[in-house]
């Protein structure tokens, strides 16, 4: 990438234009006497047609003349900042006394420090070359602002495999480490040569400053020039502030609370954001400041999705502050919010105050949350109430309670928001102290398109009106992102908790699959709870997608035995009730037992409504009723859908005896699988992953993001 490109992406050209016309002598007699770079040793340069060496100038008695190699290249580049800071300070005093419209240089910013011998604090053991750090006390991973890599090799056309891999193991750790970044910039000096090495959320640039230094001794005005312009580039990207260059706000004086600004204008949700070390004597830190030291521990991928998450006070009351980087051809997860709310969709959390702070920025935007804070996950909650009596009815009772609320959030989120969830997981459900359930992290959510309804109709009409001004105001394509969205349709998710259609491919999903997503989920938190796992357990084994889909069609086709196959030896009463009547809804229609048809046809007609009506409020019961059921569901899952063949199916009854599969055969009440058999039909190659359920936001992604670089 050119170098006015990538100051364009950053919004600078204006910035830097000036600093470069408007100086045209800086840094000229430092180019003039920059060393050349002789095979693995530094040497000084003599002008062409002259007898005589160049003068070192300011490099007079440098150490990185009597070093060769890399530590050469890297003492070279330490001296070259420090000379080229000094010059900048005389060209101030100098241009302040014989011109008034001299611009003036900004100083020193950041600390350069030496760690080719020592390993960066707190990085996991990494040693880079060079580091400009925050001017705080610690220099640690968390204060480094820029690397600095050097090699002795000039690498013109491409950066090598080993190369590229150190620097992005430390632009990795700085992402994990730094909390407010928007990219993290290397620069790798490579023989003559220094670029600058962007990486922002799912790529990496490679932005070419130019030489600085020279690759022969014999030297004329056009190389002096090049060197020149380097150096310039150079200072000017070191002594740009934090908030312009790698991180969305001002991090210098160890900023410890945000404070988010909306635009004037309603129309849009763009905001700004001011950074403080501490409150403005006189005002208080519960009002719209908030705290960042509250900060949840989660994993954080590479490269992609990204999300920072902060338990903090907001004008009084508990919050959560959540920080996302998403794609710009993905739906916002506040105009999801926002949606919720227009369609007074029960169960989701308030949102406080929400926003963009970056629209478009290499193809990700920075959106903000400010949420309220819905309490605890399920397990907690349940052990924190039951510590001792989870066989009593109470217990049954707060589990029922937990189902019906976050059904009937689910249905309504459906029918009167048009909105799925699709990402059902332990951590996605919130419990207060009183009981009272959300469903979070609605970032996966899809809104369902009403582009094949009937535009006469005026509910339609007034839905696609609300659509456009959510666009609008969120800043997104409806179309690429609706088409994105749909597309993802079998890729989103957790996959230890997906329905067996979304494992098994689905193209497009329904409802169904978000209550069938929950179900997996109180079995999963019941089985947790309990002090022994049983020996039948199988529904939550880790497997390839495809052959998970065919293990759970086996457990859950058991009336009698279902439980125990996802871990579950104890449990009795209303709670039985409750989750053999959520297994009959899900998995049984007229026709029996339906669980392996929804392997290769996911429309299959799902359960009656009304085995849910105990389970969910009378005005729920009249959302799910619309059409007869039918937004049950998927629309538009008559589409092609992958060739897969369905499990075997061995006949024989509950007393029948078990057909000797071999010591890795299942026998589930006349369901019958042979596990050679399923990994025959399902490649393992898509790990499901272990889930943290008192991650109170939930995986951010549960699959790596294959992207080109």
């Amino acid at each position: 990438m050119e170098f006015q490109d990538f100051l364009g992406h950053l919004g600078l050209p204006a910035v830097y234009d000036p600093f470069e016309t408007d100086a045209p002598q800086l840094f000229q007699s430092l180019a003039k006497s920059a060393p050349f770079l002789n095979t693995n040793k530094m040497q000084q340069t003599r002008m062409e047609g002259a007898a005589k060496l160049q003068p070192s100038g300011a490099f007079e008695n440098s150490s990185f003349f009597t070093l060769d190699k890399e530590k050469a290249v890297d003492a070279y580049f330490k001296r070259l900042v420090d000379v080229m800071y000094n010059e900048a300070t005389t060209y101030n005093a100098s241009t302040g006394q014989a011109r008034d419209n001299g611009i003036a240089l900004p100083g020193r910013l950041y600390h350069l420090v030496d760690y080719q011998t020592k390993e960066v604090p707190d990085s996991g053991g990494l040693k880079m070359d060079l580091g400009f750090f925050y001017p705080r006390q610690s220099k640690n991973i968390r204060n480094v602002h820029i690397i600095v890599e050097g090699k002795l090799k000039n690498m013109p056309r491409m950066i090598d495999d080993k190369t590229l891999g150190q620097i992005a193991d430390y632009q990795y750790s700085v992402w994990k480490a730094q909390l407010t970044r928007a990219f993290v910039p290397v620069l790798l000096v490579h023989g003559t040569q220094l670029d600058l090495v962007a990486f922002t959320r799912d790529y990496w640039y490679r932005v070419e400053l130019g030489p600085v230094c020279y690759s022969k001794q014999i030297i004329d005005g056009e190389d002096i020039k090049d060197v020149q312009l380097t150096m310039a580039r150079l200072y000017y990207l070191i002594t740009l502030p934090s908030e312009r260059f790698g991180h969305f706000c001002d991090v210098n004086d160890g900023q410890k609370y945000l404070r988010f600004v909306p635009n004037a204008d309603e129309s849009s949700v763009l905001a700004t954001v001011e950074s403080h070390a501490k409150p403005a004597v006189g005002s208080s830190v519960s009002d719209d400041l908030l705290d960042l030291s509250g900060y949840i521990e989660r994993f954080i991928h590479p490269r992609g999705r990204l999300a920072h998450v902060f338990k903090t006070m907001y004008r009084g009351a508990a919050a959560i502050l959540k920080l996302s980087w998403t794609p710009v051809d993905r739906l916002p997860e506040g105009a999801i919010y926002e949606r919720l709310e227009k369609a007074d969709v029960q169960g989701v959390p308030k949102v406080y105050d929400s926003g963009l702070l970056k629209n478009n920025f290499f193809g990700y935007r920075l959106e903000y949350l400010v949420l309220e804070d819905c309490g605890s996950s399920i397990k907690d909650y349940l052990l924190s109430k039951h510590a001792e009596d989870r066989r009593s009815n109470a217990f049954s009772e707060s589990v029922k309670s937990i189902v019906q609320q976050t059904l009937s959030c689910l249905v309504q989120a459906r029918v009167k928001g048009n909105v799925l969830h699709r990402d059902i997981s332990p951590g996605n459900i919130r419990v207060a102290r009183d009981g009272t359930v959300k469903a979070i992290d609605w970032g996966y959510a899809k809104v369902i398109d009403d582009k094949d309804m009937d535009m006469d109709d005026k509910a339609t009409s007034d839905r696609r009106d609300i659509l456009a001004a959510n666009a609008k105001r969120w800043v997104y394509d409806i179309p690429k992102v609706f088409d994105n969205e749909e597309a993802h349709d079998p890729l989103t998710g957790t996959p230890s908790f997906m329905s067996i259609p979304v494992l098994s491919g689905a193209k497009v999903r329904g409802l169904a699959d978000d209550i069938e997503s929950l179900f997996y989920v109180i079995l999963y938190v019941l089985a947790s709870l309990q002090t022994t796992k049983d020996k039948a357990s199988c529904g939550f084994d880790t497997h390839s997608n495809k052959t998970l889909a065919m293990v759970r069609a086996g457990c859950v086709s058991s009336k009698v035995n279902f439980l125990r196959f996802f871990g579950i030896s104890d449990c009795s009463g209303q709670l039985l009730q409750l989750l053999c009547d959520l297994r009959r809804f899900l998995f049984e229609n007229s026709d029996g037992c339906i669980a392996p048809d929804l392997i290769v046809k996911p429309d299959t007609p799902r359960g009656a409504a009304g085995l849910l009506e105990p389970y969910i409020d009378r005005e729920t019961v009249g959302l799910l009723s619309v059409k007869g059921g039918e937004m049950l569901t998927p629309k538009g899952s008559g589409r092609q859908m992958p060739s897969i063949r369905p499990p075997i199916l061995l006949t024989g009854g509950p007393s029948s005896p078990t057909q000797n599969l071999g010591s890795v055969g299942i026998s589930m009440d006349g369901l019958n699988l042979s596990r050679n058999s399923l990994l025959r039909r399902g490649r393992a190659t898509e790990q499901i992953e272990e889930v943290d359920e008192d991650d109170p936001f939930g995986p951010e992604s549960k699959r790596p993001r294959l992207q080109g670089d």
